[in-house]
């Protein structure tokens, strides 16, 4: 079991590299901060479009196999990959990207 100056001093490193992020996100102007955002998480975003698109295809696939009617397939097309637990488990950073992204990208129809 952890003692508890310990843990104090792992919840004040974290808190630490946080704030020390944070003032080196606030000094970059915003082409600078883009660049540092795609080259620090966009790998994350590009694998999660490709299993999107993957997902699709094989709905698709599946679409034309079975005929289905348009309902259930808009249905499965619509559903996003991540799942709950998944948003949960993401770094502060990967959150502050993640909304970055939202609103970058929020004229491609991509919901949960």
């Amino acid at each position: 079991m952890a003692s508890f100056g310990s843990i104090k001093q792992e919840i004040f490193d974290k808190q630490a590299r946080k704030q020390q992020y944070q003032d080196n996100i606030r000094g970059l102007n915003a082409f600078d901060r883009h660049k540092k955002f795609l080259n620090d998480y966009g790998h994350h975003f590009i694998l999660w479009l490709q299993l999107l698109i993957m997902e699709k295809r094989n709905l698709l696939e599946k679409y034309c196999r079975l005929k289905l009617t348009k309902t259930p397939l808009e249905k499965d097309i619509g559903r996003f990959i991540m799942t709950e637990e998944d948003d949960m488990n993401h770094s502060w950073e990967h959150k502050l990207v993640k909304r970055y992204y939202d609103k970058l990208f929020k004229e491609y129809p991509l919901h949960k």
